[in-house]
């Protein structure tokens, strides 16, 4: 009886490329400041976003 035949060993198929993605940008100790600042902003624009549709908002408009 013949063993089966395969293209190449085991672990040379492709990994995922969304989880390949996710190890080299976002995950990877050389693009951890920038993915930092990114965060940061994106949070400080929600916070914002947030704070204006608030009723908060109008205790920046004075009143004379």
């Amino acid at each position: 009886m013949a063993s089966p035949q395969y293209l190449g060993p085991a672990g040379s198929q492709p990994s995922n490329p969304l989880t390949a993605f996710w190890k080299s940008q976002v995950v990877n100790p050389e693009h951890r400041e920038g993915n930092i600042n990114i965060a940061r902003a994106t949070v400080i624009f929600i916070l914002g976003v947030a704070f204006v549709r608030s009723s908060l908002s109008s205790a920046l408009v004075p009143v004379f």
